[in-house]
């Protein structure tokens, strides 16, 4: 006759390959729900919350399942912080640590999982009711679903590589970092970008300091030959990394403008989409022509198009063409 523990085990490799072929195909805060909702479903669990973060940070990525647990993020960071554990169960469950929802638990599993080659520790609970124990698989289970949770993050940073690669323009080479420049993720491209001009691409954060950072803004800024672009993702942030485009002596109108034209639209449907007159879109596209140096349409058309290709040739601006 099956016991729980005996299905258990016999889909725990069912269990592994769906994590990483979830990892695969979602995103990556996507995954990270649908990995805890699958992880529960397996151990018999009422409820799990996991949240990733920098050994120097207070502020990372955290999941619940289900939705809206109620419990506190600060509560969740102070355990990966508190010794050198690797697991422990709590029973009955700190009362720091309940939730609303999960209101009949009467034990908990936590987890603490150290990412391979990073300054980044996850820490993932695991809720119980009643007789329901722990399952022995369950610390296999959770550094499975930490690495494919990894696994996914590096498919969401690669899908720059490939428009590169296709030879498309995009915003940069990219990493995921947390407000103090910890590497989440990042790109070989990234790597080796930031590496030409600060030393060796194996770093596990960010070899210059970077401005504050707010989770409901983007930033901006240019540090030596490098132009990076900072938004929030989540509870981290993704960056860009590139080398300065001959588009970036525009002014954002006319950078917006020198796209739409560059991209094949008429001066007519571009005033159409910025609701200004054709005589507007006239007159920037000559002060376009005159900073960039050019005087073919087909010459803004190259530039838009493989920026990449041109930016090593191409001269900033003079004083005089802004």
């Amino acid at each position: 006759m099956s016991t729980p523990e005996s299905v258990r085990e016999s889909r725990f490799d069912e269990l592994i390959q769906d994590f990483y072929g979830q990892a695969v195909i979602s995103e990556w805060s996507e995954f990270r729900n649908c990995g805890l909702s699958a992880l529960c479903e397996w151990a018999g669990a009422s409820g799990a919350v996991w949240i990733t973060l920098s050994h120097s940070s207070v502020i990372g990525e955290f999941t619940e399942f289900p939705a809206e647990l109620g419990i506190s993020r600060s509560t969740v960071t102070k355990l990966t912080k508190s010794g050198d554990f690797v697991e422990k169960l709590l029973s009955p469950v700190p009362s720091e640590l309940q939730s609303p929802k999960l209101a009949d638990t009467v034990r908990v599993q936590v987890q603490r999982y150290s990412h391979r080659k990073t300054a980044l520790d996850s820490v993932v609970l695991v809720y119980f009711r009643g007789n329901t124990q722990p399952p022995a698989l369950l610390s296999r289970a959770v550094g499975h679903l930490v690495e494919a949770g990894s696994l996914s993050l590096h498919q969401y940073i690669q899908r720059d590589e490939w428009l590169l690669a296709l030879g498309r323009s995009n915003r940069g080479t990219a990493a995921v970092i947390d407000s103090g420049g910890v590497i989440y993720a990042a790109s070989k491209r990234f790597r080796e970008l930031v590496a030409a001009e600060d030393g060796s691409p194996d770093f596990t954060e960010l070899p210059f300091a970077l401005p504050n950072l707010e989770l409901d803004g983007t930033a901006d800024f240019v540090l030596g030959p490098l132009h990076f672009r900072v938004s929030p993702l989540g509870g981290v942030f993704q960056m860009y990394a590139r080398k300065p485009l001959p588009l970036d002596g525009l002014s954002p109108r006319e950078q917006q403008i020198a796209r739409a034209l560059g991209n094949g639209k008429t001066f007519k449907s571009v005033a159409r989409q910025y609701d200004i007159a054709v005589s507007t879109v006239a007159n920037h596209a000559s002060r376009i022509y005159r900073k960039l140096g050019i005087y073919r349409r087909e010459d803004l058309v190259d530039l838009v198009r493989r920026p990449a290709a041109n930016s090593s040739d191409a001269a900033p601006p003079t004083a005089a063409a802004r």
